[in-house]
């Protein structure tokens, strides 16, 4: 979730959706403290990390594609 210091807002820029399960998504979110990376599940926060720059959330969100998606498109 995002640093306390700045107000937690709940837009984002999607970057991916699990095609087998719309309810899994990839999100980039903006704080204070620079770009967050979130995966979702609902309303459940699975995985949330902090980086110094865009290019490094998209990097990460790829790989986490991989991790969270399997090659048929199911989860």
């Amino acid at each position: 979730m995002a640093c306390i210091g700045c107000p937690y807002l709940q837009h984002y820029d999607l970057i991916w959706r699990d095609p087998g399960n719309p309810g899994v998504i990839c999100v980039m979110l903006w704080c204070c403290a620079g770009p967050e990376l979130q995966v979702r599940r609902g309303d459940d926060v699975v995985l949330d990390e902090f980086y110094s720059s865009r290019e490094l959330v998209y990097e990460r969100a790829e790989e986490l594609r991989g991790e969270f998606i399997a090659p048929d498109g199911s989860s």
